[in-house]
This record gives structure tokens, C-alpha cells and sequence, in this order.
């Protein structure tokens, strides 16, 4: 795996975390609204569980074409980037000796 593949990996990752707990979430909500109808009535809230999968699906799209601009913009190179290998640098960070950020393809530090 290279550099850039590891790049990639750590900064598209996050996008399925909200897709996932979204489903979690389905299936809990699933659960629940299901209740009334195992004691004999009517679903509480039978649309509830696909509302909750498409919001976690727009939110983790919505990250997901962020995490994809700033690609873009490392391609275009007109952000900064690791002087070592030359990938995307991640968020800014506190440390024992001051603020740095990580290099998302080495794992370098590289202080502000």
C-alpha cells in the first residue's frame, strides 16, 4: 500500500461512520416501533426506520464530498502537504511542544 492509498484510506474512512450508526439506529428504531405490533395493535412509526438510514446516508454524503474537495485540492496543490511525501496534511493538533498537524500518508509530525 503506498503513501497516497494510505492517504486515501484515512481520509474516506470517517464517511461510513455516520452510514453505519445511521443503521444502528435503523434497526433499534426498527425494534421499537415493532413493539405495539407484537401486543397486537399497529406500528408505532413504520417510515421512521428508512428516514433515519437516508439521513445518516445524506450526512455521510455530505462528509464523505468535503473529504473529496480536499482531495481536489491537494491534487490541485493548493494545500499543504507533507515535505517528506508529499500527501495531505490532517487537522491541526495540540501537543507537549505546540500545535502540529500529522501527515495522513507517513504518519510524520510536523509542527505549525
Amino acid at each position: 500500500m503506498s503513501y497516497v492509498d494510505r492517504m486515501c484510506v484515512r481520509l474516506l474512512w470517517p464517511t461510513l461512520l455516520p452510514l453505519a450508526g445511521s443503521v444502528l439506529a435503523a434497526v433499534m428504531a426498527q425494534a421499537l416501533s415493532n413493539l405495539p405490533a407484537q401486543l397486537g395493535g399497529v406500528p408505532a412509526w413504520p417510515e421512521l426506520p428508512g428516514l433515519i438510514v437516508e439521513g445518516g446516508a445524506l450526512v455521510s454524503a455530505a462528509y464523505g464530498a468535503t473529504q473529496l474537495v480536499r482531495l481536489l485540492r491537494w491534487r490541485q496543490g493548493r494545500t499543504d502537504s507533507c515535505y517528506v511525501c508529499t500527501c495531505l496534511l490532517g487537522p491541526e493538533r495540540q501537543g507537549r511542544r505546540g500545535e502540529y498537524r500529522r501527515c495522513l500518508g507517513c504518519g510524520m509530525t510536523h509542527s505549525i
